[in-house]
Parts: structure tokens; sequence; C-alpha cells
């Protein structure tokens, strides 16, 4: 097959969720002998390379004006990449953001290629009156599309309830074997956090108060933050609690000794679409922290793997930081987590994707 992948931001600008879903997803296609080429945008002008067996296609991504800031993100680079999807003779273009998604729907009637529409968020009703028109483009979005996927099965209700539509479930994936890393365990506590925490939706002051209270009964807790790069999501983070210091780590072997070394990981963020940075801890074979909400339920699937905090509550959250703790010095809870992770490994993740490309293009 021919598959283009379009999302607005790519490697190695940001290597944060959906693109390293976009850039893991492009490579496992390549690999399985199909034609792929990743449709984004970047500052610069109009580049075409090949980049680990996958042509990457970058438009310039023109300045958001002011009219466009109270619509959804990326519309003003949504035509180009249409277009590009439109000339390049793919059999299907995968879409990983709604701009994206409802341009290439808008040129089926002009001889698109069939579109599978990926949301990555979750369909709650705040989201869908988060921007003016978001609802009307997603429904026309749905419509246009040749299917309709999100990443979880609580993300697949919250849109079959708020839109009528039951879509597939098509979740993230990890290269297990990448984050299987040889460090040595940390010989202090340490907790790693690797989300965005410049994006407000992660919720930095809900995790560094809790730390700030762990802290108070376990002095010697220390906690890790991986500094993402992030052009789109690079807000203010609060000062940083005491024991808490920024980590840098681009490179995938680098992420994966943070969390092999680290005693447990969090996800502080609630009503999450999936968690990417739950199942990389788990490949890691380190217990992860996540919110009782989203898809953080259907990750932490046991008290073996790591530990479930109310939404918002910072004593739950502190808890559930100290347990996780302890789960991290416990005998048999490597080899839990692995396991764990086991069922999100590309190569079974990269089965479904294929499964539901071939099934739209028969």
């Amino acid at each position: 097959m021919r598959i283009a992948l379009a999302h607005p931001s790519y490697w190695p600008e940001v290597r944060r969720g959906s693109e390293r879903l976009v850039h893991d997803l492009a490579g496992v296609l390549s690999a399985r002998g199909h034609d792929v080429t990743l449709l984004t945008s970047h500052p610069g002008p109009r580049a075409v390379a090949d980049e680990e067996g996958v042509r990457v296609v970058r438009r310039r991504r023109p300045r958001r004006r002011r009219p466009l800031e109270r619509f959804e993100d990326h519309l003003e680079s949504a035509p180009g990449i249409a277009w590009e999807a439109r000339r390049g003779g793919y059999d299907l273009v995968h879409a990983f953001h709604p701009s994206y998604a409802w341009a290439a729907t808008r040129l089926r009637r002009l001889g698109g290629p069939p579109v599978v529409f990926s949301l990555h968020g979750v369909p709650e009703r705040g989201y869908l009156d988060g921007r003016s028109g978001r609802l009307r483009m997603l429904r026309a979005t749905i419509r246009g599309a040749a299917a309709t996927s999100v990443l979880s099965e609580s993300s697949a209700c919250e849109l079959e309830r708020n839109l009528g539509v039951r879509p597939l479930v098509l979740p993230g994936g990890v290269l297990a074997e990448r984050f299987d890393a040889a460090a040595e365990r940390a010989r202090t506590p340490t907790i790693v956090c690797a989300a965005s925490l410049g994006d407000r939706r992660k919720r930095a002051g809900l995790l560094f108060g809790a730390f700030s209270r762990l802290r108070r009964e376990r002095p010697d807790a220390r906690l890790v933050l991986v500094r993402v790069a992030d052009p789109h999501l690079s807000g203010e983070v609060p000062p940083l609690p005491d024991g808490a210091e920024w980590i840098t780590a681009d490179r995938t072997e680098e992420l994966g000794a943070a969390y092999a070394s680290a005693w447990a990981s969090v996800l502080p963020s609630a009503s999450e679409a999936f968690g990417l940075v739950l199942v990389e801890s788990l490949a890691a074979g380190t217990p992860v922290v996540a919110a009782r909400s989203g898809a953080g339920s259907e990750i932490v699937s046991s008290e073996a793997v790591g530990r479930l905090f109310e939404p918002d509550d910072e004593a739950s959250l502190t808890r559930a930081l100290g347990e996780a703790l302890d789960l991290g010095g416990a005998g048999g809870t490597a080899t839990a987590c692995r396991a764990a992770a086991a069922p999100f490994d590309w190569s079974r993740v990269g089965d479904a994707y294929e499964r539901a490309y071939v099934g739209l293009l028969r």
C-alpha cells in the first residue's frame, strides 16, 4: 500500500506522544513493505527527505493569524497538507489531527484518497466546546472519513456518547526492546515524569504539590522531569519543588534509561486519551502512577504494575506516589511491568493498524 500519514509536527522538532506514535507507526509500516510518506509542517520552506526509510514532506507552516486563534489549531497549514495528499497518488491518508483530517476529507470530492481520522484527544463536552466550530468540524470530518479511530476504550465511549459514532480503537504502541534498558536503578527513591509539563493539562502544579507532601515523609525522594521540546505546548512551568530536577532525554535510549533507573514514573494529568509515557515506563520495567480517569485504568490494569489516584486530588496522588515507590523496590515488579506493556508492542499494535487499512480498501 501507498500510505500517507499526516500530522502538524514531527521529529526532531517534537518527540512527544502523538509525534512519537506517528514516527514509530511509519517505521513499522515501512518495515512491513509499505510505501510510507509523512506529511507535516515546519517553520522553513517545503522540503522532502528520506528519513529511516520513510519519505518526509515538510511544508512551510504559516504564521497563525489572530482571526484563526479561536478556531482549531493548525488550520492555516491544513490546506497545503491536504493538497499534498490529493496529488500524491496514495491509497489512503491517515490524518492524526482534526484540522488535517477535515481538510483531507474536503478534497475527497476532487478525487482525493480515502481518509482515516484518528482523534487523539478525549471527546468530552469540554473539549468539543473548547474551540469555535470544533464540534461542527468533527461531525463533518467523521462523515467524510472512511473510518474514525481513537486511542482507548474510554475515548471510544466518549465519542459514542457525545457524537453518536462508535469508532475503531487503535492504541498507541511502543518499541519495547528500545525501552528495556540495562540502566542501574537509582540508589535513592526516584520518580520520573516524562509528560509535557508546559501543557497546563498535564497539571504540573498538582504533581509538585503532591511531591512536596511526599518529601515530608520521605525526604530522600527525588523527582526527575524530562525536558520536552515542543514549540506548540511550551508554556510556563511552576518553580520546581525541593528534590526535583530537569534532565534532557531526546533520544529513545536516553528516555529508556531514565525510566529504567527510576523507582516509579507518574503522569499527573486527568482524562488522558492514552498516556504513551505510561506504556514506555512499563516497557522499561518501572511501575506507574496515573489518574483514575481516561485511559489510565486501562493501562494500569493491576496493582502489580502501578497505582491510580483520584483526579486532581493532591493527597490521593501523594499516597499513590509513595506506594509506587514501594512497589518499585519489590521483587517481580519489573517482570510484571514488562508483561503489562507487551500488548502495546508495535509487533502487535501494527497488526491492528494494518488490518484497518486493508479492510477499508477492500
